[in-house]
């Protein structure tokens, strides 16, 4: 697309030695070629496309434009002239309705060098924001669509920073809370409460020390009074014995 209005550009070029060049007459050449045309039949002797392009009727926009060429072709120091016009002519009707000047201009036309003009319709308008495609690389610009998404990604955050800020100051352990219940990490203790435990664990292997030895002193008890009853049951058993063997003597004949 080389316009971000008009679907249909026409174009005339002119092309020879940049020391003969000149607006004027690159079109003269252009309008010499109305003598190959006849409108009558709209018809043409051999190429005649820059003359209708150059007088068709619907066209009020044209811009040109010249490059220089070290080389074109056989023609050395060569000048490009270009000129699109808009909206462009088609070429397969004739390019104008034969009668009198203006006769076919509306009502909000004015008359202007035997041509149909219109101020606000002839005006110059810029593009700020539209290149062709060729252009590469093009400029950096920002159009109103880029200024919006700029916008709206930036309320956007600062939004988040905002929602985040006023989450953190409402519930200020909250990332703490994530560690203890998602995160293996050992969460750091205060030096009071290791010591409490320090002292705990020590308390509690003390305590467990005079427990095994009150046990063992038990068990030392224990052992000492089955000992004194097996002492005495077998005194008991030796008394008995010299009993009977006293009984057991007196029962004999002498």
């Amino acid at each position: 697309m080389a316009h971000p209005k008009f679907n249909g550009i026409g174009e005339n070029m002119w092309i020879g030695p940049e020391n003969e060049f000149t607006a004027s007459i690159a079109i003269r050449s252009w309008y010499e070629e109305k003598k190959r045309y006849h409108i009558e039949n709209d018809s043409c002797s051999s190429d005649c496309s820059n003359y209708k392009q150059l007088v068709w009727n619907t066209s009020y926009k044209v811009g040109c434009a010249i490059t220089k060429c070290a080389r074109v072709e056989n023609i050395r120091y060569a000048a490009v002239f270009i000129c699109n016009y808009a909206p462009g002519g088609s070429l397969s009707r004739r390019p104008y309705t034969p009668g009198i000047v203006c006769s076919q201009c509306s009502r909000y036309d004015r008359c202007t060098d035997f041509l149909c003009s219109n101020a606000d319709r002839d005006q110059a308008i810029y593009y700020r924001f539209w290149y062709p495609r060729w252009e590469v690389p093009r400029p950096i610009v920002c159009d109103p669509l880029c200024l919006f998404i700029f916008f709206l990604r930036t309320l956007c955050f600062s939004v988040c920073v905002i929602t985040v800020l006023i989450i953190q100051s409402r519930f200020p352990n909250i990332l703490l809370e994530k560690e203890m219940l998602f995160s293996p990490e050992v969460v750091e203790i205060e030096p009071e409460k290791v010591e409490e435990k320090e002292e705990g664990i020590k308390g509690g292997k003390m305590k467990k020390k005079e427990e095994d030895k009150g046990k063992e002193k038990e068990e030392v008890k224990e052992e000492e009074d089955r000992e004194k009853e097996e002492e005495e049951e077998e005194e008991e058993e030796e008394g008995d014995g010299e009993e009977d063997e006293e009984g057991e003597g007196e029962d004999l004949p002498p």
